[in-house]
């Protein structure tokens, strides 16, 4: 088999991988806008001050637990995303307390959002009145999800 090229037919055997295996790959991702460089400072997609994307915790109090978090997440083990803010109410606790969308929730009261699905992340987030969260800015990993989202949907067979 050593120096020739697999035939019709052989190639899956060849490679010992089923063709029902492959994924395209995810479509192509344009580079950012060019922006002059005099407006990159205050412009988020050209920030150069990394202690922008720090992980850093905040601190959410609700007097009950029934209360809105103000924020909503997507992603979660289930996804093979970590968890992000996907939208912050503005006027809120979390608004005030710097939530943000784009942030990666990295973990709560000490709870690691990394091994989490998405459903033990909102019961962790809804049961707890005080909320310690550590968070990192991260547009990149959170526009991610949404990549996927539309290629899984792409790639996904309809059925009439």
């Amino acid at each position: 088999m050593a120096g020739r090229v697999p035939e019709n037919g052989q190639f899956d055997q060849f490679f010992n991988t089923p063709s029902s295996n492959y994924k395209p790959p995810p479509p192509y991702e344009p580079p950012p806008p060019w922006i002059p460089p005099e407006q990159r400072v205050r412009n988020r997609l050209y920030n150069n001050d990394l202690r922008f994307f720090l992980p850093r915790t905040l601190v959410l109090n609700r007097l009950k637990a029934s209360d809105a978090l103000g924020f909503n997440i997507r992603g979660g083990r289930e996804h093979n995303f970590g968890f992000y803010v996907s939208k912050v109410i503005p006027d809120t606790g979390a608004a005030s307390a710097g939530v943000q969308e784009g942030d990666q929730i990295l973990c709560v009261n000490n709870i690691d959002f990394g091994t989490l699905d998405h459903a033990e992340a909102v019961r962790v987030l809804k049961y707890n009145t005080t909320i310690e969260m550590t968070v990192r800015y991260f547009p990149y990993g959170y526009q991610r999800t949404y990549d996927a989202l539309d290629h899984q949907q792409m790639t996904q067979p309809t059925y009439r």
